[in-house]
C-alpha cells in the first residue's frame, strides 16, 4: 500500500512537473528579466511609438545596439512561443489588486520584438524577420491570455504593431512564398482575436468584494456586469449598458470603464485583422 501511494504521488508530481516545463508564460518571465536599458526618454517614445504606428521610418543606427544588447531575450521569448500553454498563474481572488507587472514588462519586450523584425529586415535577413513577427504574433495574443481589460489593451497594442509591421515587410519586401505562407499560418492563428467580454468580466466581477456589504451596490453591479459583456459581444446593447449605469449609485458609476471605448479598441484589432489577411491572400 505504501508503494503504490508513492508511485501515485511520483506520477502526479511528474505530471505537474511537465505541466510546469510546457507553460510559455514561465519562460516569458525567463526573457524580461533578461532585458537591458529598456529606459527611454519622451522624446524616444514618441519616436518609437511613431515607428511602431507607421507613421515614422525606422533608422537602424538608433536602435542596433538596444537590439544587441536584448537578443537573448527576444531569442527566449521566441522559443517559448511554441509551447501549447500560457498560464500566468493570476490570483484572481485578490480582486482589482491582482499584479500587472508581466503586462507592463510584456510591453516592452514585444515593442523591442517589433523593432528587431525590423533590424532584421535592414540587414537582409528576412526568414529571421518572418520568424520574429510569426513568434511575436503569438507572444502578444499570450499576453492577454487569462487577464485583465488592462492586460488586453497591452496585448491589443502589441498584436497591433505587429500586424502593421507585417504588412509593411508584405509592402516593401520581396517575400517568398513559403516567408508568406509562414506569416499567414501566424495571423490564422490570432483568430478573432482577444477575449474582450470575459477580460471585462475579470475586472468588473473584482468590485463585488468592495460593496458585499451593500445590497443596492451589489444588485445594480450584477446588472452591470451581465450589461456589459452583453455590450462587449454586440455593440446594439450599449444603451442597455447606459442605463444600467446611470441607474447605479455614482461610486460605482464612477469606476466602470468606458465600454464604448473598450469596443473601439476591438474594432481597430479586428480591423488590423482583416486588413493584413487581404494583403496575405
Amino acid at each position: 500500500m505504501i508503494l503504490i501511494a508513492l508511485l501515485s504521488a511520483g506520477s502526479a508530481l511528474a505530471q505537474r512537473n511537465t505541466s510546469l516545463t510546457e507553460n510559455a508564460a514561465l519562460r516569458y518571465w525567463s526573457a524580461f528579466s533578461e532585458v537591458q536599458d529598456s529606459g527611454i526618454t519622451d522624446q524616444q517614445a514618441k519616436e518609437l511609438n511613431a515607428i511602431l504606428d507607421g507613421t515614422a521610418p525606422y533608422d537602424d543606427s538608433k536602435y542596433k545596439n538596444l537590439l544587441e544588447k536584448n537578443t537573448l531575450a527576444l531569442e527566449i521569448m521566441a522559443r517559448a512561443t511554441s509551447l501549447p500553454n500560457c498560464d500566468w498563474g493570476l490570483d484572481y481572488g485578490l480582486g482589482h489588486d491582482i499584479p500587472v507587472d508581466y503586462a507592463r514588462k510584456a510591453l516592452v519586450l514585444g515593442r523591442l520584438n517589433v523593432l528587431y523584425a525590423f533590424h532584421l529586415l535592414k540587414t537582409g535577413n528576412k526568414d529571421g524577420a518572418v520568424r520574429a513577427l510569426a513568434a511575436g504574433l503569438r507572444f502578444s495574443h499570450d499576453v492577454g491570455n487569462g487577464g485583465s481589460l488592462f492586460a488586453t489593451l497591452i496585448a491589443k497594442d502589441l498584436l497591433t504593431s505587429h500586424l502593421r509591421a507585417i504588412a509593411g515587410a508584405l509592402r516593401l519586401e520581396q517575400l517568398s512564398a513559403g516567408q508568406r505562407s509562414q506569416l499567414q499560418m501566424a495571423v490564422a492563428r490570432v483568430g478573432e482575436g482577444l477575449d474582450w467580454p470575459m477580460a471585462a468580466k475579470r475586472d468588473l466581477e473584482a468590485l463585488r468584494k468592495d460593496y458585499a456589504g451593500n445590497s443596492q451596490t451589489s444588485a445594480a453591479l450584477a446588472r452591470i456586469v451581465s450589461s456589459y459583456v452583453a455590450a462587449l459581444n454586440d455593440e446594439s446593447k450599449l444603451p442597455a449598458l447606459d442605463q444600467a449605469v446611470q441607474g447605479a449609485p455614482q461610486e460605482l458609476a464612477n469606476v466602470i470603464p468606458n465600454a464604448k471605448r473598450v469596443l473601439e479598441q476591438k474594432q481597430d484589432l479586428n480591423n488590423t485583422l482583416l486588413q493584413t489577411r487581404a494583403l496575405l491572400q
